[in-house]
């Protein structure tokens, strides 16, 4: 029997007012709840059905940190592949830079860059490493999955900080309802206050610019990534010609269906994160001289046969 497979259908439901963020608890994210429910079946070459099942209530400001606790089957099934796999390019890893070349100026940085920094719920680092077959369109999808989580965890912790540090100048407390950018600029048009404080405001100023262009623009392509995994699935067998590899098939698959969960589910908090971006990739376009730039070339452009554009290609 051909082996195919389904990717997790997740549903995400939320009770909220409008502008949803996640941060620390002063900043009220504690009390809107979210439900996740995620479902995974993998039909294997032998007829087997393998079907995966989870819940999961809490918080918003809990949300990343579940993600991340799903994502460790893609952890899983990476470091086997890596394992297993001969005669195939050496794994790759996510820097900030690899998101957008624009995020290149704060890569290296404690205080912005959140990837480098990232960790598990136990503390343990995140490396955002993926297994490269030797197969483009399998290699851009395993990486995409990796840069979209990433990007997660960059946007996260910068919304939580831009926050903070408008809390801290303004005195108050910043809603979940209020307008970040707003926020932002009361904030930094305020005289006689911590110049430390403004300073770190205008950083995460500038590094939301570059988010509030690549975050919306990437949760647009979620759907479109999602069958770009199916499809891969199916295509396995005849796309796949290294016998090394074909002998791992199932689990080549099976890491196709755990990237599709983590792009689906990075995706759908993406969705919210984006709207605290609003007015932020208005801003750094308007601030752009001269005719506009040639598209920015990363790995989070659209991807599948048929609409694949290779890196090489810009």
């Amino acid at each position: 029997m051909r082996s195919t497979a389904a990717l997790s259908r997740l549903r995400l439901r939320h009770v909220a007012l409008p502008g949803l963020v996640a941060g620390a608890l002063t900043l009220g994210c504690s009390h809107i709840p979210v439900q996740m429910h995620t479902e995974m079946h993998i039909q294997h070459a032998d007829g087997t059905v393998e079907h995966k099942e989870t819940h999961w209530q809490g918080t918003l400001d809990q949300l990343p940190a579940e993600v991340s606790r799903a994502s460790k089957d893609l952890w899983k099934v990476t470091a086997e592949l890596i394992k297993v796999l001969t005669d195939v390019p050496p794994p790759g890893h996510i820097e900030l830079h690899d998101l957008s070349p624009s995020l290149a100026k704060f890569e290296g940085r404690p205080e912005t860059d959140f990837v480098m920094q990232a960790k598990t719920p136990e503390g343990k680092p995140i490396k955002f490493t993926y297994v490269r077959l030797g197969v483009p369109q399998f290699d851009d999808f395993f990486r995409l999955a990796q840069e979209i989580h990433a990007l997660l965890w960059q946007t996260t912790q910068t919304i939580t900080n831009m926050r903070s540090l408008v809390g801290a100048i303004l005195d108050t407390k910043i809603e979940p309802g209020a307008q970040l950018k707003v926020e932002v600029d009361k904030a930094l048009g305020q005289a006689s206050v911590d110049t430390k404080l403004v300073a770190r405001l205008k950083l995460f100023h500038e590094l939301a610019m570059s988010l509030g262009t690549l975050v919306p623009e990437l949760v647009t392509k979620v759907p479109k990534l999602l069958t770009t995994g199916e499809e891969l699935v199916k295509s396995a067998p005849t796309a796949i010609v290294n016998p090394k590899v074909l002998a791992h098939l199932d689990l080549v698959k099976k890491g196709v269906v755990d990237s599709g969960t983590v792009i689906k589910e990075s995706g759908e908090v993406l969705v919210r994160f984006a709207k605290d971006l609003t007015g932020y990739g208005k801003e750094r376009a308007a601030l752009r001289q001269g005719p506009p730039p040639a598209p920015e070339t990363r790995a989070l452009a659209p991807i599948l046969p048929a609409t694949i554009r290779r890196r090489d290609e810009g």
